[in-house]
């Protein structure tokens, strides 16, 4: 990966699964530095989605300093108004990298629509932001985000769905994924809009997006399911039968071409045969 050029042209998604490792400043976080500018960087952590601010403010900045950041600032949105704020959007604008916490990803839907919303929407795709989300700060990241649901089977209600931020707009994100056995919440989520994309990323692992693909960093593998050729049949609260889903696994080092719709052993693509 290389460095976004401060202002310039389109920035970077680094959607994390969450418990990413914070010891030793290195994987997800890493990443997200060197992206954001180094030492350069300026980083606002949005905190809305934890109960607990100060707690992760903490331990972000502590992380962040060891990589050799000294701007770091917390950005806590409470409401639809801070969301507003003038002054929130000027913190916004001075950023290089925008971190959103995890946490209850309920909390975030107040962010969908507002002015914070759209000036991160612009700065991503116009002004070289990066911008990375973690636990309930990564399903938030997409046009719909998954809000809860453990249901060991596909169904119509093991999975709830709400309106996202839409910086990744036709990909359904989960997260922690492997290790809360999240694979039937995904898929059941998928098979509301087989036009989505499934991306569960397991945690100390992430996903960079730069335009129209992503590789996959960290410890951990992200899995991609694919439904857009498949047959979908549900009746209220009983399983679905899902035919023909696509499924793939991507380790560390591995891409996906997020509008064919194709993996490849990366960081170079393939040539077309």
């Amino acid at each position: 990966m290389t460095d976004i050029t401060e202002g310039n042209g389109t920035g970077r998604l680094l959607v994390i699964g969450g418990r990413e490792n914070r010891t030793c400043g290195t994987g997800p976080l890493e990443e997200f530095v060197a992206l954001s500018g180094a030492q350069r960087s300026r980083i606002v952590v949005v905190t809305t989605a934890t109960g607990v601010p100060e707690e992760v403010t903490a331990e972000y900045s502590l992380v962040f300093g060891r990589l050799g950041v000294s701007s770091i600032t917390e950005l806590r949105l409470i409401g639809r108004t801070t969301a507003d704020d003038p002054a929130s959007l000027t913190m916004l604008e001075q950023a290089t990298g925008v971190l959103i916490s995890g946490g209850d990803q309920s909390r975030l839907s107040m962010l969908v629509g507002s002015k914070t919303n759209v000036l991160l929407h612009h700065r991503l795709h116009c002004d070289g932001l990066v911008i990375a989300g973690t636990s309930a700060g990564a399903t938030a990241l997409g046009r719909w985000m998954i809000l809860g649901g453990d249901g060991r089977t596909v169904t119509t209600s093991s999975v709830r769905i709400g309106p996202g931020l839409d910086l990744l707009g036709n990909v359904l994100i989960d997260m922690h994924f492997a290790e809360r056995g999240r694979l039937p919440r995904l898929l059941s989520g998928i098979a509301l809009d087989v036009q989505y994309l499934g991306v569960g990323i397991d945690e100390d692992t992430a996903i960079v997006v730069d335009g129209d693909h992503f590789e996959v960093i960290g410890s951990g593998v992200v899995t991609v399911v694919d439904a857009d050729r498949a047959t979908v049949a549900h009746a209220a609260n009983n399983p679905m039968a899902l035919f023909d889903v696509r499924l793939h696994l991507l380790p560390a080092g591995c891409c996906f071409d997020l509008e064919q719709r194709k993996p490849w052993f990366g960081p170079t693509r393939e040539e077309e045969e």
